[in-house]
């Protein structure tokens, strides 16, 4: 095994080299003397200082970019004007870029001096809430070269981090220098060690040339393990600032960065056009958005800008087998019983469903939900009532068909009807894929609200679907599970043999992360990345492959820009079915080869909620996450899956090591090959 840590330099020869801490390699590495002398190194003083000085800005963001000249600080500089633009929001750019900081010339502040006070460094104000601090205020001629060794740069590196007095910040920027130089393991070592950073944005152009080090800027990222938000392809196009004809001005040889973030899972954030209105603006330290508020670049920023959001969870309704509340749901899952009976009239076990109705715990019905979207989907529409009034009508009673028949068997109603109740203007959606609708539903409304399409959403999946008609098809089906037992669903188990139908409700309430800071809402669980797939392999049985299961789980992992390491839990969809639950094994051990992944499907404590499973289970998931406490396989005694899995025989105390968020992963997949997986992280 490889002794050079992840994150060591370049020219690393690694911990038990004899050259460790002696050679070229280790000239800047912060570990440099421990390695020396064979020393473990001491606690970094400053991280303390670090901490403190980043307690009060919530976002921070390095802006990267594989080369120099490929508009890294340009983007900087303008992404920061573009978040200023809501005068809300305090903006600040932190300019580390030793080779050449270019910060206050673009920003038209480069005769500013640096305040010094008993607080700390100053940063220049831009405007009332837009400020910047530069290494360039502090060289004595801007145009001298900055000729420092490693330790030097790196103390300075520290010497921002802990010096300069921010106050209260919404967005820091972090202008990094090109590459993946020395300055770069200091700065994300300092950062990750303080624990405060969101992510990185990462520059590119659509050249080849500039994608091959973009690839080893993703590279650094992944092991320094520093989550990467998304990449902006700069100069894609040329647009005529007369008559708008788009231009190509760098013919993609290898598909630019597009093909470029497909091949590695990588949100392509913008392409941004060339404008050269730009660079006369920065030249002279004006504001671009102001200059020209219309043009093309100006408005690509602006969606930019929008894109940054995390996106948090501050409210849960739930309807399952055990009750009408989420805490019903939590306390029966904490306790392990079963909310499942025989029901003598269906003859078939079913969930024991209330008959009430529960809305989101949102607590949010004061605030203006102009832009607000509802995504409440549902997998079946009422069977019963269509084949009554379908009898109706064969027998010649088409007047005592109900006006009412068509809107009642809608899938979107239930949607549009919270819409309607709340003054939900910002769109009503239903998606329905199946016993994936609900999973489906609060991930599309996630990426609607990260990516500035909405500002919140109502999200989840409702379903009412026990009767004799869709009891009977799932049985044709040999879908089901058939006896008087109420403990005959056993996901995972050996003896299993179907599902046990069940109904209900699973809701939330979605906003951004600042919306809910701001109104001192208590947040429930931030959602971290969303992943989908399909089998193409058949209608209603899982490909043996598993391929659509690890596709949908590595979609989601990658889009939350996280290692499968870091997640301690898989909500497993297991229904019970004996090919569905061991593909579903299969696909967790190839997501997570060697690491005795913790497994559970609840639905041995409330049966399968088809649409609504993905939705309530959710739910229950964030619970477990709350109350520090897996709930187990109910029924599970002896199974054939559990090789290389933990699959729960019991409800297990949740810790992770050194006090990090728990962090776990939900699946749903559904008839029709469609899959959907979500990510989801203590707050």
């Amino acid at each position: 095994m490889s002794d050079v840590p992840e994150d060591a330099n370049a020219g690393c020869p690694g911990t038990g080299s004899a050259g460790a801490g002696k050679a070229s390699g280790c000239a800047g590495c912060p570990n440099q003397g421990a390695c020396a002398t064979g020393q473990g190194p001491p606690p970094d003083a400053d991280v303390p200082k670090i901490q403190d000085r980043f307690s009060r800005i919530k976002h921070k963001i390095l802006i990267l970019s594989g080369k120099g000249g490929v508009g890294k600080s340009t983007l900087t500089s303008n992404l920061a004007r573009a978040l200023a633009s809501d005068p809300s929001k305090q903006v600040a750019i932190l300019d580390v870029d030793i080779c050449g900081p270019s910060q206050p010339r673009m920003m038209g502040v480069e005769d500013e001096e640096v305040h010094n006070s008993a607080d700390g460094w100053t940063p220049v104000g831009i405007q009332p809430n837009l400020t910047l601090m530069s290494i360039a205020f502090l060289l004595g001629d801007k145009n001298d070269a900055v000729i420092w060794r490693g330790a030097r740069k790196n103390g300075m590196i520290k010497q921002f981090l802990k010096d300069v007095d921010w106050g209260e910040v919404d967005y820091l920027l972090i202008d990094t220098p090109p590459g993946t130089s020395d300055e770069h393991i200091s700065l994300v070592q300092f950062l990750l060690q303080a624990g405060t950073l969101d992510g990185a944005l990462i520059v590119s152009t659509p050249q080849e040339v500039s994608l091959l080090d973009v690839r080893k800027e993703v590279s650094f990222c992944i092991k320094t393990k520093v989550p990467i938000l998304g990449v902006v392809e700069n100069m894609a196009r040329f647009v005529c600032p007369n008559c708008a004809h788009t231009t190509l001005l760098f013919p993609t040889s290898t598909g630019g960065a597009e093909k470029m973030c497909q091949d590695s899972n990588l949100e392509l954030l913008a392409q941004l056009p060339l404008e050269p209105a730009l660079a006369k603006a920065l030249d002279n330290g004006e504001d671009f958005f102001e200059t020209n508020p219309d043009s093309t670049l100006a408005k690509s920023f602006m969606d930019l800008a929008e894109k940054m959001h995390r996106v948090v969870i501050t409210g849960m309704g739930a309807i399952s087998p055990f009750g009408v509340t989420v805490n019903a749901l939590r306390n029966g899952l904490n306790e392990g019983r079963s909310g499942l009976k025989y029901d003598e009239v269906l003859k078939f076990v079913v969930g024991a469903v209330p008959g009430e109705r529960a809305m989101s715990q949102a607590n949010a019905e004061n605030i203006d939900h102009e832009e607000t979207i509802v995504n409440i989907g549902t997998c079946m529409s009422d069977l019963e009532h269509i084949g009554e009034t379908a009898q109706k009508v064969r027998e010649g009673q088409s007047r005592r068909v109900s006006p009412y028949f068509v809107p009642r068997i809608l899938n979107n109603l239930p949607a549009g009807y919270v819409a309607m109740k709340y003054k939900m203007r910002g769109g009503v959606e239903a998606t329905s894929t199946a016993c994936a609708t609900g999973l489906h539903c609060i991930g599309n409304a996630f990426q609607s609200i990260q990516y500035g399409h909405c500002r919140r959403a109502l999200a989840g999946a409702v379903e009412c679907a026990l009767n004799p008609i869709s009891l009977a098809g799932f049985d044709r089906m040999r879908a089901l599970a058939r006896g008087e037992d109420p403990e005959i669903s056993r996901p995972f188990d050996k003896k299993r043999a179907g599902f046990v139908m069940s109904e209900g409700v699973g809701i939330v309430f979605m906003e951004r992360l600042e919306d809910a800071e701001a109104r001192g809402a208590t947040i429930l669980a931030e959602v971290l990345g969303y992943g989908i797939s399909s089998d193409c392999y058949h209608i209603s049985t899982p490909d043996p492959s598993a391929i659509g299961a690890v596709l949908s789980m590595r979609r989601a992992i990658g889009n939350a820009n996280l290692d499968p390491i870091q997640i301690g839990y898989v909500n497993a969809h297991a229904t019970s079915t004996p090919n569905g639950d061991s593909v579903e094994a299969e696909a967790v051990r190839k997501v997570f080869p060697n690491l005795n992944m913790s497994v559970s499907s609840i639905k041995g404590h409330i049966g399968h909620l088809l649409g609504a499973a993905g939705s309530v289970e959710a739910i229950a998931t964030i619970c477990a996450m709350n109350d520090s406490m897996k709930p187990g396989n109910r029924n599970l005694k002896e199974s054939e899956e559990d090789v290389g899995l933990n699959l729960l025989r019991e409800n297990q105390k949740w810790e992770e090591p050194n006090g990090q968020p728990r962090i776990s992963i939900c699946n749903s997949f559904g008839f029709g090959a469609t899959n959907a997986s979500l990510i989801l992280k203590q707050f």
